[in-house]
């Protein structure tokens, strides 16, 4: 049969063959979207093979053979020429200052080298054995010319497998401009996703609210941004994207709007997770926040005024798009440097709600849904009965919901 039904979900697997060329595809939507798709790709195959033998009957080439006196570009050849000036206009400057660090990677071990001979399985096998083995490089030097300090040794699979992506994305953007005849499947790695994200504790989190306050003259929002962050468990592009008109004060909410904006990876459409509507309440501290930074606001402006992905200013005649976020240098002035990011923020939150609900709290919430880095992904629903009417009735349950869909409940402690 040439489809298979993989499992109850109706995923399904397709692979069809005419004159020694065979297509696969995966999906899912069941059985009927499955012959569905089955057809379609018969009848591109019969198309293919009808061309094919007009071709020659008629003696002619479907396709010209490669000019084999056109010598392809070397890796760092086309980045220079054409991958940077792709970026400049596809993608931000966040995005190019991030992707700038894996690339370095790239083209330390395979800029010599020919577009067609990086697709090769043989030279991308090379390219990752020579990062695990050789570890961290140091690609910048200090006024003395001296390379500067590599603080680790190792280079984790994460690290590599962003320097694989980039590699993937040059070869696919060489692929859509016919510089080289295929794109090749480069495998990530494994990741190990076991690294425990512990949030700081209370007294951590005030001593880092006492330090952003240093930071005032150049950083004034910092402290109520950091604080506003752990009371809603927002995420740093929700907070930073939150408009007048999504806070709602008379019923102490903020709504997390729809991202509307599709990302093309490879090809193909990829959303973020977070784009999906959701509805926030707010804490007496986080709607104090909004009261004090709403009151002369118009209904498009951003409640945390920002440039650049950056939440501050570090000089009003910077260059467009040009910030500096201060959080990093609070967080090393308070003595947490490397055990604390803005997103253990978030799990602050996450901890303070279950504490919060194994003492009662006043409102139903569906507080968190998310996946950090590929870890488990998991809710945190806590249905809690009002202090009026029943209040003294018996303690609702707590539902911890895991990626497979099994759920746990725990009862609380009277």
């Amino acid at each position: 049969m040439p489809y298979k039904i993989l499992n109850e979900k109706g995923d399904w697997l397709v692979q069809v063959q005419r004159g020694g060329i065979r297509k696969t595809q995966r999906g899912s939507g069941g059985e009927k979207e499955a012959k569905r798709v089955e057809a379609q790709l018969l009848a591109g195959l019969d198309a293919e093979e009808g061309r094919r033998r007009a071709a020659k009957v008629l003696g002619l080439e479907l396709s010209p053979k490669p000019n084999a006196s056109v010598v392809p570009p070397t890796l760092l050849e086309f980045f220079s020429e054409r991958w940077v000036k792709h970026a400049e206009v596809t993608q931000n400057a966040r995005t190019r200052n991030r992707s700038a660090f894996w690339f370095q990677y790239v083209l330390y071990y395979l800029g010599e080298k020919r577009l067609t001979d990086c697709c090769e399985p043989r030279v991308i096998n090379e390219f990752i054995e020579k990062m695990v083995t050789n570890g961290q490089l140091s690609f910048a030097r200090n006024k003395d010319g001296t390379p500067r300090k590599i603080l680790g040794k190792e280079l984790r699979h994460s690290t590599i497998n962003k320097s694989l992506q980039g590699l993937r994305s040059l070869l696919y953007l060489a692929y859509q401009e016919k510089v080289i005849p295929s794109a090749p499947a480069i495998n990530m790695l494994p990741e190990d996703n076991s690294d425990a994200l512990v949030p700081p504790t209370e007294e951590q989190f005030a001593r880092l609210l006492d330090v952003c306050e240093n930071y005032h003259l150049v950083a004034p929002l910092l402290r109520q941004v950091t604080e506003f962050t752990a009371e809603t468990g927002l995420r740093p592009g929700e907070v930073f994207a939150l408009t007048r008109r999504s806070v709602d004060l008379d019923r102490s909410s903020i709504r997390i709007e729809t991202q509307g904006r599709v990302t093309m990876v490879n090809g193909k459409p990829w959303k973020p997770k977070c784009n999906k509507f959701r509805e926030v309440p707010l804490s007496t501290k986080a709607k104090a926040i909004m009261v004090e930074r709403c009151t002369r606001l118009e209904p498009d402006d951003l409640v945390f005024p920002n440039r650049g992905g950056a939440p501050y200013i570090r000089l009003d005649y910077a260059p467009k798009d040009s910030g500096k976020g201060f959080f990093p240098d609070a967080v090393k002035a308070a003595g947490m440097k490397g055990s604390m990011t803005f997103k253990h923020l978030r799990h602050l939150f996450a901890v303070r709600l279950l504490t919060r609900a194994n003492h009662g709290c006043e409102r139903d919430a569906r507080a968190l849904e998310y996946s950090a880095d590929g870890k488990a992904v998991w809710a945190v629903r806590v249905g809690c009965a009002s202090e009026v009417g029943r209040s003294q009735g018996p303690r609702p349950l707590l539902t911890l919901q895991t990626v497979k869909g099994t759920s746990r409940r725990v009862e609380r402690s009277p």
